[in-house]
């Protein structure tokens, strides 16, 4: 079928996806497509009548009173003005006058002024409608190198740029354009006392494109129905529409119906017709246009790395499908997004606000009587004889408290009290926030808001109180305001409470659903009040609890008892009463053991433990100091390390250095065992970050030659047996289920996947996982999948018609067939149903880096996609990752600014998801990890979050396994605790960081060829040549793709670490050892950065230097000439935040090579997010930037790799439980 060409309508508005869905919020208007497979339009007025009718005047919007606009300074716009991020050599070998030789730039803060009148502030359209004056246009603002690809937004920084010549303005819905004789500029975000002026003109195209989206949209819509919407919808300036906004774009919305190919089409339209009826005729309401102003032309600037691009045209935001949801996700975001969400599967029922009404007001009058009761200090307190456990006892089974008998069991309120309130010992003294007057009582308070919800264990008459477990309403956790209002969580805090605090008995069930009593309440989960984890009950604890008799019922007591005991150094002994060891903090260290203990730097210190000194204290306890021998790595003496052994990070060397340390400093055990008593020490090494090997011992921690070691051979090597035979008794549990878990893999679905890196760590740390489906929108990374997973079926289309087709289907309806984005005819494949989900949801709407942000960008909105998913297939497991920024996201926030979102529910995002997955009866924990804490040589913060179906082992997140960086870790919730995944500490990881040395310094090794050689000194260029004898100069041409090797190629040298070594686990015939290229003028400045570690522009000669580099009006220099530009990378360090916009002037510009004169090759980079040599990245016309994008929107294998491990951990839990289910079910039927 030949692609249809856009018709006029969609050339200034975008393409209209035929089923997208009407959108009710404030929206900056979508992007062009006219610069893919587009014509030209010259789009003139006309002045047709629209026939009879009770007609309107138009009313222009006014303008506002004068104004004008202050200098700021800044660089007047020239032909030689390059801004950070720029090309300074664009077009340079196209002809001058084709229009893709000029730079697209974003102006931010701008104004549009007339120079002729006092610098006056004037209104786009006045560019072309008369206003009676002589005038001449220029603009002034920050401008910022345009970023094709929204992924890369707001990581560029941005330049002062003074007015131009007269302009030629391009219409488009989104962004607006202006073409200079040197530049286009697209209009972001206006200063702010320019945004009354840009109002003027943009408002009424804002509203054209609305009216005419949405009959094309919901042809049947009215102008009644579209008004509804249309006033409660604020705009991008913070106003929300009305009526008479809608007659002041008349002119707008007459032109845009006109220009549209099938005019007729559109007028059959209730709504448009409604409003063409009512409007005035066009030609009686025209302004006059000014003289000599040229035709208007909508046709947006061509962008060059557009053009044929099937990647980004899917990702533009013409192109956006509407965000599908299910039912139950959509009443839960009602009220939250600005999105009018296509519900797929029915909308839920429209809610009974008269009956919410009531309800509300039967709870406030409830909560009122409750507080009263509460104020009450008199209560009548009694128990009988018959309420005694056992005789003569002092625990209670129930209490009589005003005629109402309390119970074990029961479920009581008790009034909130801080730590200001007295307390008069067995007097109950109300607390100080309970008003005096229910008057005070807000209407929109809750019961939640003045008490405390527990269950009651048992009675102390002696003490005359309570002993209760304390549970938390919904608004009481992290949930906040989104919590479900009747929900209810235990949490692992006990408490003795007066008889007469308890104010009223309430009803809670235990179970997953709301009762249908608005006064009762349910519960299901556990909430851990410092992790913000939502798990299930333990439902093995409540057994055990209720079968004891009180005080022994208390399934909370138990733990922290435990908690104590573990405070304390307690020594433990082996069969024969002979001391052997101790127990601290929950471990169990033994003679012979090895263990970690604290460093001040750097990785944990390794231990060998050889003795035990038990110091008394007063009281009974005791202080343990710990003998050791110190264990070296090998890692730690390269510098006497033979070419042929490698620089392992497990592999470790005993000495006689002897040390004692406090048991304090200790971490953990970790398990040494000798490398010739292992038989396969790769599965060894990849069951825990805890595994070592041992060959050979050494005098002292000092080597100074290899030939000082000693073998270390099984029998000589001491190990405590205990714990031997424990560790092999669990290595043998291990084989037999990943053996089992190999025949029956976990299924997994990964949306929003990407190359597929997220699920690959997860299958290779678990063992268990196997990814069967792979949903990706970019054409380019959907090759990319297919070639690296044969096996696996890649969905290359939007995750919203993957889901809207995999409902219908399962509804029993019979969509039409989905085509693969990279053919346009191949058959999409029905989803498979997956055990587990993986969505790494698309980020930048989300980033802090984002400095475009919208309050309406549907990008946003995927994440209510992924839920859907979740709600559709009901996976055992969830994972979902996100940039740290997104547990700040909140759905409903306003537009304050153009380029500013304020208010909206605090971690509004984060809430959302929670609860929803909370209703679907999932368990959830989240946090922020680093990449570099499990081995990624490079600084990588993102947002975690792990869910598991109630009844299933809900994953921990794994401690960090390298020495790094703790800083960016806490979760900052608005009620609680600062969540982080594991304590902050220094020096406590087994193993050191992954330095870009250790992660590539075995790659092929080639130069750029310098462009201008021949200008160089006799003793420069002897030198080149020197060097080119062992590292060959290659030429880099910007008519070619890429600089650098593309096939086979012999390695610099063999692995020499473990990284390099696992990386090369198997060989490859395509390493895509290659660069992207550029002009001759920005290689020549490239080449010529020192070989140094973090040289940068600042050490180029002032000829090499560019514009945004030298210039002191640039914001490089109102900078202080900030570092890295031109960056070079220090190979003992690792590489910063690997992202989708690599260049020696992006945001991340600290990109040339440690040891050759050019920037990173692909594989480097592949190599700095942990892809195996062997994995090949594919891109439509070989473009390196689309590898780019791929490698940096991954998910670090090293981090997929260790969620993975604790995946594993917590499936073998649930294996030997159902086994454990199993043989007791077998020996009932002995």
């Amino acid at each position: 079928m030949a692609r249809r060409r856009p018709n006029a309508f969609e050339v200034s508005f975008g393409e209209i996806a035929p089923d997208a869905s009407y959108t009710s919020a404030s929206q900056q208007p979508v992007a062009s497509s006219s610069s893919i497979d587009s014509r030209p339009m010259s789009l003139k007025r006309k002045s047709d009548s629209q026939g009879p009718g009770d007609s309107r005047n138009t009313k222009r919007q006014q303008l506002p009173p004068p104004a004008f606009y202050v200098d700021r300074g800044g660089e007047l716009e020239s032909g030689d003005l390059v801004l950070a991020g720029e090309d300074p050599f664009l077009g340079e070998d196209a002809d001058a006058d084709q229009d893709d030789s000029k730079p697209i730039r974003v102006l931010m803060d701008f104004a549009v002024y007339d120079p002729t009148h006092g610098a006056e502030l004037v209104s786009l359209s006045a560019i072309e409608e008369d206003d009676g004056v002589d005038r001449q246009f220029e603009a002034a603002g920050f401008a910022f190198p345009y970023v094709a690809n929204e992924e890369d937004e707001g990581q560029e920084d941005g330049d002062v740029v003074g007015g131009g010549d007269e302009q030629e303005v391009k219409y488009a819905n989104d962004p607006v354009y202006i073409e200079t004789q040197f530049a286009w500029y697209i209009l972001k975000a206006p200063a702010p006392s320019y945004a009354p002026y840009f109002q003027h003109f943009f408002t009424p195209w804002r509203i054209a494109q609305m009216v005419v989206s949405t009959a094309l949209r919901y042809p049947r819509r009215s102008y009644e129905e579209f008004l509804e919407r249309f006033v409660c919808t604020v705009d991008t300036f913070g106003r929300t529409y009305k009526e008479e906004h809608i007659w002041q774009a008349i002119l707008e919305i007459q032109d845009a119906v006109n220009e549209y190919d099938d005019p007729e089409k559109l007028k059959a339209s209730p709504l448009i017709r409604h409003i063409l009826r009512k409007a005035a005729p066009a030609s009686t309401s025209r302004p006059a246009r000014r003289k000599g102003a040229a035709p208007r032309n909508r046709k947006a600037p061509p962008i060059k790395s557009l053009l044929g691009n099937l990647d980004l045209a899917v990702m533009k935001k013409e192109n956006q499908n509407p965000t599908h949801v299910t039912p139950r996700i959509a009443a839960l975001a009602q009220g939250l997004v600005y999105e009018d969400l296509v519900v797929v599967g029915g909308r839920p029922p429209p809610e009974d606000k008269a009956l919410k009404e009531a309800q509300k007001a039967a709870a406030h009058k409830r909560l009122c009587r409750l507080v009263l009761k509460a104020k009450q200090t008199k209560k009548r307190v009694g128990h009988h004889r018959a309420h005694y456990i056992g005789t003569g006892a002092r625990y209670l089974k129930a209490v009589e408290i005003d005629e109402v008998l309390y119970k074990i069991g029961d479920f009581v309120i008790i009034p909130i009290r801080s730590r200001k309130d007295k307390k008069d010992g067995k007097t109950y003294v109300p607390p100080a926030n309970l008003p005096d007057d229910i008057e005070d009582i807000a209407p929109t308070s809750t019961i939640a808001d003045y008490f405390w919800f527990a269950r009651i264990l048992y009675g102390d008459a002696d003490a005359g109180m309570f002993h209760v477990q304390w549970l938390q309403h919904s608004s009481q956790t992290m949930l906040e305001e989104l919590g479900h209002p009747q929900e209810l969580f235990y949490n692992d805090i006990c408490d003795h409470v007066l008889f007469t605090a308890v104010t009223h008995k309430i009803v809670v069930h235990e179970g997953p659903s709301p009762p249908p009593d608005a006064h009762e309440y349910f519960v299901k989960f556990t909430y851990d009040i410092n992790q913000a984890t939502y798990t299930s009950i333990d439902s093995v604890r409540l057994d055990i609890s209720k079968m004891n008799n009180p005080p022994y019922n208390c399934m909370v007591c138990p733990v922290v008892q435990q908690q104590e005991q573990e405070k304390a150094d307690l020594p433990l002994n082996d069969s024969q009463k002979i001391v052997n060891g101790v127990a601290y903090g929950g471990q169990n260290y033994h003679y012979e053991d090895f263990v970690l203990y604290r460093a001040e730097k750097g990785p944990a210190n390794i231990g060998y433990i050889t003795g035990f000194n038990f110091l008394p204290l007063r009281g009974g306890d005791v202080r343990t100091e710990v003998y050791l021998k110190r264990v070296g790595r090998i890692s730690s003496i390269a510098n006497v390390l033979p070419d042929d052994v490698l620089r392992d990070e497990r592999h470790v060397f005993l000495t006689d250095d002897d040390m004692t340390v406090p048991l304090k400093d200790f971490i953990c055990v970790c398990y040494v065992f000798p490398h010739a008593s292992i038989p396969n020490l790769k599965r060894w090494l990849s069951l825990s970050p805890l595994h070592f090997y041992i060959k050979y011992k050494f005098p002292s921690m000092a080597v100074r030659l290899w030939t000082q070691r000693e073998p270390v051979s099984c029998a000589e090597l001491g190990v405590c047996t205990p714990c031997t035979k424990g560790k092999l008794d669990e290595l043998k549990t291990m084989g037999k289920f990943l053996a089992d878990a190999k025949r029956h893999p976990l299924r997994a679905l990964d949306i929003f996947g990407g190359v597929g890196a997220f699920s690959m760590g997860l299958a290779e740390g678990s063992g268990c996982l196997k990814l069967t489906d792979l949903v990706e929108i970019s054409p380019s990374a959907a090759k990319t999948t297919m070639r690296n997973f044969p096996d696996v079926i890649v969905h290359n289309q939007c995750a919203n018609e993957v889901l809207r087709h995999s409902i219908k289907e399962k509804l029993g309806q019979k969509p039409e067939p989905l085509k693969q984005l990279y053919d346009g005819n191949t058959i999409v494949p029905s989803l498979q149903k997956p055990d587990i989900i993986v969505a790494g949801v698309p980020c930048q709407s989300h980033s802090t880096m984002n400095k475009y942000k919208r309050a309406d960008d549907i990008k946003s909105n995927l994440v209510l996609t992924a839920l859907s998913f979740v709600d559709h297939l009901r996976p055992s497991l969830f994972y979902f990752e996100n940039v740290p920024g997104f547990q700040r996201f909140s759905f409903d926030a306003v537009q304050s600014e153009i380029h500013k979102l304020e208010g909206g529910i605090p971690m509004g995002g984060l809430k959302l998801v929670v609860r929803a997955l909370v209703e679907m009866r999932y368990q959830v924990r989240f946090g922020v990890l680093q990449a570099g804490h499990y081995g990624a040589p490079q600084r990588r913060h993102r947002f975690f979050l792990v869910a598991a179906i109630d009844g299933h082992p809900l994953p921990e997140f794994p401690r960090p396994s390298h020495d790094f960086e703790n800083s960016y870790l806490d979760v900052k919730l608005p009620v609680g605790n600062s969540v982080r995944p594991f304590p902050a500490s220094n020096g406590t990881a087994p193993h050191p960081f992954v330095s870009i040395d250790d992660a590539i310094s075995d790659l092929p090794r080639f130069d750029w060829k310098h462009p201008k050689a021949y200008n160089l000194s006799a003793a420069k260029q002897r030198e080149m040549r020197q060097r080119g004898w062992e590292i060959p100069a290659l030429p880099c041409n910007s008519s070619s793709t890429h600089c650098g090797y593309s096939d086979e190629k012999e390695y610099h040298h063999e692995p020499k670490t473990t990284y390099q070594a696992v990386a090369r686990v198997k060989p490859t015939k395509n390493l895509q050892q290659f660069t992207r290229t550029f002009a001759p003028k920005r290689v020549e400045r490239l080449v010529s950065v020192p070989l140094k570690a973090n040289a940068d522009y600042r050490d180029l000669r002032p000829d090499l230097q560019e514009w945004q580099t030298a210039n002191p009006l640039s914001s490089v220099a109102r900078k202080n000439y900030r570092s890295g530009l031109f960056g070079r990378l220090d190979k003992s360090q690792f590489f910063p935040t690997t992202v989708t916009n690599m260049d020696p002037t992006a945001k991340q510009s600290r990109v040339l090579n440690p040891y050759c004169h050019r920037m990173v090759t692909v594989r480097e980079l592949a190599r700095s997010q942990g892809f195996p040599d062997h994995f090949v990245f594919e891109a439509i016309g070989h473009n390196i930037v689309t590898m780019h994008r791929q490698i940096g929107n991954a998910v670090p294998l090293p981090v997929g790799v260790a969620l993975g491990r604790e995946l594993r951990a917590a499936r073998l839990k649930r294996w030997l439980t159902s086994r454990q289910d199993a043989i007791h079910i077998d020996s009932d039927d002995d």
